[in-house]
């Protein structure tokens, strides 16, 4: 966190500061923190439905944390709307989702559950989405790869 002296006044003393972290420092935050989840970067043949909703709501939390800490633009709240929204349907979908444990992908490629494959796709496809517009607007760059297949 940096301190930007913004005032100071004599003969008794006295010195005014502003915090200096930036909109930009909250969103590269964010996409470390996003590049840490395996339910959006991992390809991997098999996930396990309570670890995928553990992790959703890491996500979901620290969307909403990171959201409320500085004065975004409105298309950046947009898009963290966009992906609360996104947790929250995953969330939901997840109730039809009745297997417990590892969930594989078939020889195909796709999760043996086609609740789950679709839940996968939306939640990965918004967060691509999200991901990109942020990344434009604040010129990061997102260093993992959301895979294709879901």
């Amino acid at each position: 966190m940096g301190i930007r002296i913004t005032s100071a006044s004599t003969p008794i003393g006295g010195i005014s500061w502003e915090f200096t972290e930036t909109k930009k420092k909250g969103i590269k935050d964010l996409f470390l923190f996003l590049e840490s989840k395996r339910i959006l970067v991992n390809p991997k043949e098999m996930e396990v439905k309570e670890w995928s909703e553990q992790s959703v709501i890491e996500i979901k939390n620290k969307l909403v944390s990171i959201a409320t800490e500085y004065e975004y633009s409105q298309n950046t709240m947009e898009c963290f709307k966009m992906m609360i929204d996104t947790c929250n349907i995953f969330l939901d979908n997840m109730h039809q989702v009745n297997i417990s444990g590892i969930i594989y992908k078939n020889q195909k490629g796709d999760w043996i559950h086609s609740g789950y494959a679709s839940a996968m796709k939306e939640f990965r496809k918004s967060f691509k989405y999200n991901i990109q517009r942020l990344s434009e607007e604040y010129q990061l760059t997102f260093s993992k790869e959301i895979p294709e297949e879901y």
